[in-house]
């Protein structure tokens, strides 16, 4: 699982993916949960962009070891 990030104009929301081949052979993703926009996860956590994708990529790493 990664994690992948959507900007617009006003914001930044952050998701974990999950990457497979589906019956057709082609590869895809498919979101497994929202994380949340950067402002809310930096107010949150009380850190900047970096400390909250080093927080993003430790609970996708989680999700990854949940899976399995």
């Amino acid at each position: 699982m990664r994690v992948t990030t959507s900007k617009s104009k006003n914001s930044e929301s952050f998701y974990i993916t999950k990457s497979y081949t589906n019956a057709q052979g082609k590869s895809t993703s498919k979101t497994i949960r929202k994380l949340g926009t950067l402002a809310e996860l930096s107010k949150r956590l009380g850190t900047d962009r970096d400390g909250v994708m080093a927080w993003a990529e430790e609970e996708a790493r989680l999700e990854t070891l949940k899976y399995k």
